[in-house]
């Protein structure tokens, strides 16, 4: 992501995403209220001609809503048209923008909280993305693990027989490796990635690695191993301290992480952790949060009085130097998560609370 232009007195950014990853960070900083300017397109309808097409033109518009599924190129964001070419009587009007990565567009907010900033300021850094290839001898997972997530990408049955059939065996599983090795590359070129782990119980990743590496230049290629193949052992490999050292800086990752501290710590010192949104604004409050987790949810809900909460809340945490991590929806890290409320926090120090908290949660 690309800052072009940044007015904080007016309160404008203008922003050059440049990837899906960037699509994602703008879904969770745009929120409704929020003014939009951008180049589109709208149907309009000659009255001369009674006929009607579809005419570039800039617009503004205040936000109701946004649209973004992960691992898509599109950002929808609808809202009315506050300015528009005064022509086309577009004023008042609802109207869809649509972004894409290459797509410039500029964001004006009343207020531009910290933790906002601190996330475009991250954004600048280019984050990698990589592929996992997970395989035994009896089927195969292919995955992305991107900033938006864990997307399975492929998953392949071996259909190798018996070691009783020797000879077959032999060669249906020259086919399978050799079937696992192109579709790694295709995905390799396909997504861009420079780094790619392949693990397996055995050899078998070892083979499908050499294979890689001499098909594509300039790959880091990490090798481990795992108990089970498939998409059942992604999870398995991401556990893996080699893995986490190459992915630290993929915020899914460090989630991760960070939810097993969390887990440690509920069991052997409950004092070190806090977890639902009354326990953490006490925590942050308290100057006690070191590492704060927070399921998408809370900064997407549509309850204007709850969003403006968690806003103040992750302000007032960056201000107090927490870091702070965004978990999307459809992976493990967010499902558990969302079981402690969606927002948990590791401490600095052990720190007593009140008893009577609310729990609210989204």
């Amino acid at each position: 992501m690309k800052i072009i232009e940044k007015d904080l007195k007016r309160g404008y950014v203008k922003l050059l995403p440049e990837t899906e990853e960037d699509l994602w960070i703008l879904y969770n900083i745009i929120t409704p209220g929020d003014l939009i300017n951008a180049k589109t397109t709208r149907d309009v309808k000659f009255r001369e001609s009674g006929s009607s097409r579809r005419v570039p033109m800039s617009l503004t518009i205040r936000v109701e809503r946004l649209e973004f599924q992960p691992f898509t190129d599109r950002l929808r964001i609808r809202g009315v048209v506050v300015e528009g070419p005064e022509e086309f009587g577009v004023k008042g009007k609802h109207h869809t923008v649509n972004i894409t990565p290459g797509k410039p567009l500029t964001i004006c907010k009343d207020q531009w909280p910290s933790f906002i900033l601190s996330e475009l300021e991250k954004a600048g850094l280019r984050r990698e993305r990589l592929i996992i290839v997970v395989l035994d001898y009896d089927e195969a997972c292919i995955a992305l693990l991107s900033e938006q997530g864990i997307k399975i990408l492929g998953e392949y049955n071996s259909g190798l027989p018996g070691k009783n059939e020797p000879e077959k065996f032999t060669s249906l599983l020259n086919d399978y490796l050799t079937k696992i090795s192109n579709e790694t590359v295709g995905f390799i070129e396909k997504h861009g990635v420079k780094i790619v782990v392949i693990a397996s119980p055995g050899d078998l990743a070892r083979k499908i690695a050499d294979n890689v590496k001499s098909r594509s230049k300039g790959l880091d290629i990490i090798v481990d191993s795992v108990s089970i193949g498939g998409c059942n052992g992604v999870n398995e490999v991401l556990k893996r301290d080699s893995v986490k050292r190459a992915l630290r800086e993929i915020s899914i990752i460090h989630a991760r992480d960070c939810l097993e501290e969390f887990k440690k710590y509920l069991v052997k010192n409950p004092l070190l952790i806090a977890y639902g949104l009354d326990e953490v604004e006490y925590a942050v409050r308290s100057n006690a949060v070191e590492k704060l987790v927070i399921a998408t949810d809370y900064l997407r809900t549509y309850d204007e009085s709850m969003r403006k909460r968690v806003y103040n809340l992750l302000n007032e945490a960056s201000r107090r130097r927490a870091e702070i991590i965004i978990v999307p929806r459809g992976n493990d890290v967010y499902i558990e998560l969302m079981g402690f409320g969606g927002i948990i926090a590791i401490l600095r120090y052990p720190l007593s609370r009140p008893t009577d908290f609310s729990g609210d949660s989204v």
